[in-house]
C-alpha cells in the first residue's frame, strides 16, 4: 500500500494548501485586496452607526464601536502588506468575531443589532474556506450567543416575537448555509485536487503536486532554525530495461523503485516522479544529513532484482523566516540537485553528488 497518496483528516486546517493554490494562480494579491476591503467596509459601517440614532448610545458604547472598528482593521494589516502567516490569519478571523459582537451587543436599537449579526456569516465563510470546522463552529456559537441576547432584547422591548421570529430565521440561515457550504467545497476541492495530483502508475506525486505538497511542507515548517532538503534521482540504463525487456517490465521496475524510496525516507518527505524515470524528493529537518539519505536510497535502488542503479543529485539550505523567501528556495534547491545529479551520471551512474548552496 501506497503511504504517499494518503489524505489530511477532513477536520485539518486548510490554509497551508489553500495559501499555495492561490500562489500558483496568482490568486493572492487578488484576495488579500477583497478581505482588507471587506474589512474596511465592515469596520466603516460600524463607524457610520456612531452617528446614526440607532446606534450607540452613551459615552460607553460610542468607544466600544470606536475601538471594534479600528482593532478589525489592524487585524487586516497584514493582509495589506503581504500573505499573512496561519496565525495571523486566525488571530484576523477571531479578531473579527469578537469586533462584530462587541458592536452588535452596543447599538441601541436591539434590531439593528440582532441583523447585524448576520455579518457573522461572512467571517465564518473565511474561517471554512481557510480553517477547520473547529473555528467555524466557534464563530458560529459566538453568533447564535449574540442573536439569542438581541432577540430577548427585541421582544422585551416591542413584544413583536413574529418579527423577531424572522431576524433570527434570517441570521440562522446565513451563518449556517453560508460557512458550511463554503467548507464542503474547500473540502470536496481539496480531495478533487489531490486525486488528480498522482502519477497513476506509482501512486507518487507528479510534478505539479509535488511543488504543492512541498510547499505545504514548508509553510508548516517555516523558521529559520529548520532545513530543507532535495533529493533528485535519475535512473541509469531504464532505456535499454525498456528496449530489452518491454515497457511492461519498465514500469513494474518503477513501482518497485517507488516503494523503495517510500521505505527509505521519512514520514514527512514528499515523494514525486517528475518525469519518465526521473524522482524528486523534499524533506525539512531529516535527522541524517542529505548524502546519507542520497546513499541509502542508491543502495536501496541498486539491490532491487531490475537492471537499473541510479545517479543521484542533492543539495540542503536551512530555510528563511518567510514563505515567499522559502517558496523560492525550493526551485533553486530543485534545480542544484538536478544539475548534481547530472554530475553523477557524468561520472559514470550509479553513484552520489552534493550540490553545495
Amino acid at each position: 500500500m501506497l503511504r504517499w497518496g494518503a489524505l489530511p483528516p477532513r477536520h485539518a486546517d486548510q490554509y497551508d494548501w489553500i495559501s499555495v493554490y492561490l500562489h500558483d494562480r496568482d490568486q493572492q494579491g487578488i484576495w488579500r485586496t477583497l478581505i482588507f476591503t471587506a474589512t474596511l467596509a465592515l469596520a466603516s459601517s460600524t463607524a457610520l452607526m456612531i452617528k446614526s440614532p440607532q446606534g450607540p448610545d452613551g459615552p460607553v458604547a460610542v468607544t466600544v464601536c470606536v475601538v471594534a472598528a479600528a482593532v478589525a482593521l489592524a487585524a487586516a494589516v497584514p493582509f495589506l502588506l503581504r500573505w499573512p502567516t496561519r496565525r495571523q490569519s486566525l488571530l484576523f478571523s477571531f479578531t473579527s468575531t469578537a469586533t462584530i459582537a462587541a458592536a452588535a451587543l452596543s447599538y441601541s436599537n436591539d434590531y439593528v443589532g440582532l441583523m447585524g449579526c448576520a455579518t457573522f456569516a461572512v467571517i465564518g465563510g473565511f474561517v471554512a474556506y481557510f480553517h477547520t470546522a473547529h473555528e467555524v463552529i466557534a464563530n458560529g456559537a459566538i453568533a447564535a450567543i449574540c442573536a439569542v441576547i438581541l432577540a430577548v432584547r427585541v421582544v422585551s422591548s416591542t413584544g413583536d416575537i413574529y418579527l423577531t421570529a424572522a431576524a433570527v430565521a434570517i441570521v440562522a440561515t446565513l451563518n449556517i448555509g453560508l460557512p458550511f457550504g463554503v467548507l464542503s467545497l474547500a473540502q470536496t476541492l481539496r480531495v478533487d485536487l489531490r486525486s488528480s495530483g498522482r502519477d497513476p502508475l506509482t501512486g507518487l506525486h507528479n510534478r505539479r503536486s509535488f511543488h504543492q505538497s512541498a510547499y505545504e511542507l514548508i509553510m508548516r515548517n517555516d523558521t529559520a532554525a529548520s532545513r530543507l532538503m532535495v533529493i533528485v534521482i535519475d535512473l541509469d540504463s531504464f532505456k535499454s530495461l525498456n528496449d530489452t525487456a518491454g515497457h511492461a517490465a519498465g514500469d513494474a521496475a518503477l513501482i518497485r523503485i517507488s516503494e523503495a524510496l517510500a521505505d527509505n525516507c521519512g514520514l514527512s518527505a514528499i515523494i514525486g516522479r517528475s518525469g519518465g524515470e526521473e524522482f524528486v524528493i523534499a524533506d525539512v529537518d531529516h535527522p541524517d544529513s542529505p548524502d546519507v539519505v542520497a546513499e541509502r536510497l542508491r543502495r536501496a535502488i541498486a539491490e532491487l532484482p531490475v537492471p537499473v542503479t541510479a545517479s543521484i543529485g542533492t543539495a540542503c539550505a536551512p530555510l528563511n523566516n518567510g514563505s515567499h523567501v522559502n517558496l523560492r528556495l525550493l526551485d533553486e534547491l530543485v534545480e542544484a540537485a538536478d544539475a548534481a545529479m547530472y554530475a553523477a551520471k557524468r561520472a559514470g551512474g550509479n553513484q552520489v553528488r552534493h550540490a553545495a548552496v
